[in-house]
């Protein structure tokens, strides 16, 4: 568990290039170089690129190896990053389960309609759930990936 004071020093920090930088760390999954970094994220200089890097290795978020590349040391949970979760190597918006869930549910029970055929009354109720949970899973999902790197 994250110490909640290393949070609360580390959440106004990381924040513009410098978040940009650590969420493409940790979407590599490996040490990445100044240049790299630079190219990846568009940043004007590799000095800029370095700044960002030197300052999450402050933080004691990343660590930088001997042949000068840099590797996330850990994973810290603050601000944007608290909606995401990392999943077999990604990092997707939390509520993209939910959005999978509902989109699923309504999509079976359409399926399941052409079989047997339910009242009037229970189709609208099921169809509205599903469709309305869908909805605003999808409608969040979208808006968190956008705002991930604000």
């Amino acid at each position: 568990m994250e110490n909640p004071t290393d949070e609360k020093l580390i959440d106004p920090e990381l924040r513009g290039n410098t978040l940009r930088v650590y969420w493409y760390m940790l979407t590599q999954n490996r040490p990445v170089g100044v240049r790299e970094v630079q190219r990846s994220i568009g940043m004007s200089s590799p000095s800029v690129a370095s700044h960002h890097l030197s300052k999450l290795e402050s933080l004691d978020l990343v660590e930088k190896l001997s042949d000068n590349s840099y590797e996330v040391g850990r994973v810290v949970k603050v601000g944007v990053l608290r909606n995401f979760m990392a999943f077999r190597g990604r990092f997707l918006p939390r509520y993209m389960f939910v959005a999978i869930f509902f989109t699923t549910y309504t999509l079976v029970y359409l399926a399941l309609c052409t079989v047997a055929s339910p009242g009037l009354y229970d189709r609208f109720i099921a169809l509205a759930v599903g469709a309305v949970g869908a909805l605003f899973a999808w409608w969040e999902s979208i808006r968190l990936w956008r705002l991930k790197l604000q």
